[in-house]
């Protein structure tokens, strides 16, 4: 569902030829930006997102349909219940933690994972306009094996933000030092066992993986990881040290997204030990 006055405005856009790129931070896309806020009275414009609850969104994501990766939300929420504890790693804005935390209700807790300070910004704003700051636990950090400090490569709000080298032009990722920590580290010291862990980190997921070997042992805990094989040589590994992981921990792959060999196809997997069932 769209607001009729985004419909209005966005229409005037084209018919005035203002073009607008993801993340575009042009003076007619700020102008854009706050036509939409005095439009909305500061209240956020409305998705509803793979038909779930309406959520009330920063006009920074207009850029969304009412469509959001929806055969990998079903899945997981299919596997989420009233009262489960999810980590949502590599966040953003928080749209599958917030889709999640109305799943798991009030006595459940998601905790949200983002580095990026203008993510950061955004996904306080959606907790708020949604009334959701109670359900989603922000954690400004990334993860990886060890806690401590890395560099996040950051294009502002767009999705591209990597802990990876990219060579991409220094121009556009300007390299920012952000917290880390070890999932294994971050579940110990809340002393929480979480039902799902959902990791989407722009090729950083080996690293992560290696910070979880607990999660990953522990039974009935959901890995749902998306796969970005195409980043994993700036992060210094290759498909190869992925499968290494996999057999040292008796761990295998699930496509969820149609790939047919997941260590080198971009999409979404199910991680699970080789002894559990479907």
């Amino acid at each position: 569902m769209t607001h009729p006055l985004e419909t209005l405005l966005r229409c005037t856009r084209r018919m005035l030829g203002i073009g607008e790129t993801h993340g575009s931070q042009s003076m007619p896309a700020r102008l854009y930006t706050w036509a939409l806020e005095m439009a909305t009275l500061g209240r956020g414009i409305p998705r509803q997102l793979n038909g779930e609850q309406m959520l009330h969104l920063d006009p920074q994501c207009r850029f969304l349909g009412d469509s959001y990766e929806p055969e990998v939300w079903f899945w997981l929420k299919q596997r989420l219940q009233p009262g489960d504890v999810m980590l949502d790693v590599g966040a953003q804005f928080g749209l599958y933690a917030m889709l999640a935390a109305r799943v798991t209700g009030p006595f459940g807790k998601i905790h949200a994972f983002e580095p990026a300070p203008d993510s950061q910004a955004v996904m306080r704003r959606h907790l708020k306009l949604n009334n959701l700051a109670n359900s989603v636990t922000l954690v400004p950090a990334a993860a990886g094996e060890h806690s401590g400090e890395a560099l996040l490569h950051m294009a502002g709000t767009h999705p591209s933000n990597t802990l990876a080298p990219t060579g991409a032009d220094p121009v556009s990722l300007q390299p920012v030092e952000v917290r880390v920590v070890s999932l294994d580290d971050y579940c110990r010291d809340q002393r929480i066992t979480p039902r799902v862990v959902k990791i989407d980190v722009e090729g950083w997921e080996l690293n992560v993986l290696k910070g979880a070997v607990e999660l990953l042992a522990a039974p009935g805990t959901i890995f749902l990881v998306e796969m970005h094989p195409y980043a994993w040589e700036s992060a210094g590994h290759d498909a190869q040290a992925v499968a290494d992981f996999l057999i040292a921990y008796q761990l295998e792959l699930q496509p969820l997204t149609g790939q047919s060999d997941p260590l080198r196809e971009y999409g979404e997997v199910w991680i699970k030990s080789v002894s559990q069932s479907d």
